[in-house]
C-alpha cells in the first residue's frame, strides 16, 4: 500500500516538475491573453440610419403662411433639387383680394356690422411654377441658405357679393352667387431656408412679390375704386419637410 502512495505522489510530482510549461506561461511585456474569446459584432441597421438621415435632400413639400396688405392666406409649395444651386418650384395660395381701409364701421338694417361701400368679397389662388437659384452657395454655411425665384402665375379670381342693390350676402350663402375670372402673371422672390440640407423637418421664410394684371375697368371691393392689378407683396412663413 505504501508503495502505491508513493508512485502516485512521484507523479504529480513528475508532471508539476517537467510537464507543459506554456499552457500558462506569460511572456515579460506581454499583454495577457483573455479569457473570453468571444467575437462581438456591433449591428449595421443604426450605421445606416445614421448614413440616411445625413443624405442631401433633392424634393422639400410644406405649408405656408402668408400675410398681405389683404389679410392672411394659406399656400403650399413644392421643390425639386437640379443642382447645388438650381431647383424647380411650384407653388399655390388661396388669399383675400380688398383695399387695405376696409373696415367694419355701419350697421346693415342696425344688427350686422358692415364695410361701408363695399359691393363684393374678392378672393384669388394663385397657381405659380418656376425657378429658384441659391445664393452664396460657396460661401455661406449649409444652414443658411438664401435665394432668389423666378415664376410664371395663372390666377383664378372668385368675385361674390357682399352689398348689393340694398341686400346683404352672408360669407357662406354668397358663394351661390359668385363669379370667376382668370388671368396670367409672373411672381418674384427672395427668401432663404433654415437648417441642415439633409433629411428631415425644413422653415424657410420667403417675400413673393405678385403681378397679376386684370385690366379696365377691374374689379371692385369698394364702390369706385375698382382693382385693376391683383398683385402685390407677400409675406410667407413655410414649415415642411424634405426627404
Amino acid at each position: 500500500m505504501r508503495t502505491a502512495l508513493k508512485i502516485v505522489a512521484f507523479s504529480v510530482a513528475f508532471i508539476v516538475m517537467f510537464g507543459p510549461q506554456d499552457l500558462g506561461a506569460q511572456i515579460t511585456g506581454e499583454e495577457p491573453v483573455p479569457s473570453d474569446t468571444t467575437m462581438i459584432f456591433t449591428p449595421v441597421r443604426p450605421l445606416l440610419e445614421e448614413i440616411a438621415s445625413n443624405a442631401i435632400a433633392t424634393r422639400a413639400a410644406g405649408l405656408d403662411l402668408l400675410f398681405s396688405g389683404s389679410g392672411w392666406g394659406v399656400g403650399g409649395i413644392y421643390m425639386q433639387k437640379l443642382s447645388e444651386t438650381f431647383s424647380l418650384f411650384g407653388h399655390v395660395a388661396v388669399t383675400p383680394r380688398r383695399n387695405a381701409d376696409e373696415v367694419e364701421s355701419v350697421w346693415y338694417n342696425g344688427q350686422i356690422p358692415v364695410v361701408a361701400n363695399k359691393v363684393n368679397r374678392l378672393f384669388m389662388f394663385p397657381i405659380s411654377v418656376g425657378a429658384q437659384y441659391r445664393l452664396f452657395s460657396g460661401t455661406l454655411q449649409e444652414n443658411f441658405r438664401p435665394f432668389v425665384s423666378l415664376g410664371v402665375t395663372g390666377t383664378p379670381i372668385l368675385q361674390t357679393p357682399y352689398l348689393q342693390d340694398g341686400r346683404y350676402y352672408e360669407f357662406f350663402e354668397s358663394f351661390g352667387y359668385g363669379t370667376w375670372h382668370f388671368r396670367m402673371g409672373a411672381v418674384i422672390g427672395v427668401g432663404s431656408v433654415f437648417g441642415t440640407p439633409g433629411k428631415g423637418s425644413l422653415i424657410g421664410v420667403n417675400i413673393r412679390y405678385y403681378t397679376i394684371p386684370f385690366g379696365e375697368p377691374g374689379l371692385e371691393s369698394l364702390a369706385g375704386l375698382p382693382i385693376t392689378n391683383f398683385g402685390g407683396v407677400f409675406l410667407s412663413l413655410t414649415v415642411g419637410t424634405a426627404w
